[in-house]
């Protein structure tokens, strides 16, 4: 997979790369301080879904697409909030978001079309099909049909509601709630210099699943936070590639970067000069707090949104990004078997088929608590995260940004 990018190697990633080494020689893990538990209720009770909603999905930042899906000139619906929202991008190349709602009598301006996961369309400006009103891509309405008719109704009151919206290091995020402008670099606390060096921004879409499935949202998280199962739950799919729970993680406010390594790193290892090298050595893996997942496989990344549609419920948006220079029809065979592979043998069959068992065991009432040990400290740091942000505590950075 070639860089393209001439970003230097950021010194929170090298010192990463560092402590993998050290951990490598030495033979030791790095472990948490502490065992904790999680309450199962977090993943049962409707209360708890609905604090959630109001406190995390409602307030913070979330990645609605990679850069690469909205082109110029184009607008891309996205739902998966639970709020009909429209990404646009006008000829002025910035990401901006709205609901997707018209402001005459509340139809939906762009539509997913069919069943498949919902695609940017070109357009020059969004057009209600219910009645032709017309909107430039920046929300202000440009055309009322019979405009006359609207005696004493100012058209400079019907833009479209925008919602705050911020790009950074090739992801646009934003907010499900109306407010002030956030900066999504800020917010990303110094991992955006770690996804610049990894060239994020210049990935291509390859495919992209979305589909929703029986359980919380947070037990899919839980599966990426710790790779102490690897070993049995992945045994015959991916575990001979890696070592066996071999991680070191970088905190950065409640996001995190981690370094799961790769069996080929016990065998050479050479500081990494680009994105190749490292992902030979080992898996970058990075939580973009509270729902999104970066993976960074050897030649391409899964982009994973985990969406809260129910308590009971995960939608999963799962996209998967190619190198630019690997997109030509040549190439479509080698990533179709790909995605098939991981998306459908390791994430699907293995991955969310266990969050899917456990959900169903935890209406038994067998677990008042789950148990963690120090391998799993990061699922307890996130379960803290989520706490605090409904207790008021956790704020997002970057809020309040001035353009």
């Amino acid at each position: 997979m070639t860089r393209h990018t001439a970003a230097p190697l950021p010194a929170t990633l090298a010192g990463m790369i560092q402590r993998l080494d050290h951990s490598r020689c030495s033979g030791t893990r790095e472990l948490g301080t502490e065992a904790g538990s999680v309450a199962t209720r977090h993943y049962t009770d409707p209360l708890h879904w609905q604090q959630e909603q109001q406190a995390v999905f409602s307030q913070w930042p979330i990645v609605a697409a990679h850069s690469a899906e909205l082109g110029p000139h184009s607008a891309l619906p996205f739902d998966a909030l639970g709020v009909p929202i429209v990404l646009t991008r006008d000829g002025d190349g910035r990401a901006r978001a709205f609901f997707n709602v018209c402001r005459h009598r509340g139809m939906a301006l762009v539509a997913p079309a069919g069943a498949d996961p919902a695609q940017a369309r070109p357009c020059k400006a969004l057009v209600c099909p219910y009645h032709g009103w017309t909107y430039e891509l920046d929300g202000r309405l440009r055309h009322r049909l019979h405009a006359e008719t609207f005696d004493g109704i100012d058209a400079a009151t019907l833009s479209l509601v925008e919602l705050p919206c911020d790009e950074a290091a090739g992801l646009v995020f934003v907010k499900r709630s109306p407010g002030p402008a956030f900066s999504a670099a800020a917010f990303l606390q110094g991992l955006d210099s770690h996804l610049d060096w990894l060239g994020l921004a210049g990935m291509r879409v390859f495919r992209k699943i979305d589909r929703v499935y029986a359980a919380n949202w947070k037990l899919t998280v839980d599966a990426f936070l710790e790779g102490y199962h690897i070993r049995v739950l992945h045994r015959d799919t991916i575990y001979p590639f890696f070592a066996d729970a071999f991680i070191v993680n970088l905190h950065a406010g409640p996001h995190q970067d981690s370094l799961v390594a790769r069996r080929a790193a016990f065998e050479s290892f050479e500081t990494p000069g680009d994105r190749t090298a490292l992902c030979k050595l080992a898996t970058p893996t990075q939580l973009l707090f509270p729902n999104t997942f970066l993976i960074w496989h050897p030649d391409y990344v899964s982009l994973i949104g985990m969406f809260s549609p129910a308590v009971d419920q995960v939608r999963w948006v799962h996209t998967m990004l190619i190198p630019p220079d690997r997109c030509g029809e040549d190439w479509t065979p080698h990533w179709e078997k790909t995605f098939g592979l991981i998306e459908q043998t390791v994430f699907q069959q293995e991955d969310i088929a266990t969050a899917v068992a456990i959900q169903r065991g935890l209406a038994s009432g067998a677990n008042a608590q789950f148990q963690l040990g120090r391998l799993e400290h990061e699922v307890l740091r996130f379960h803290r995260g989520i706490d605090a942000a409904i207790a008021g505590t956790l704020l997002p950075a970057g809020g309040d940004a001035v353009r």
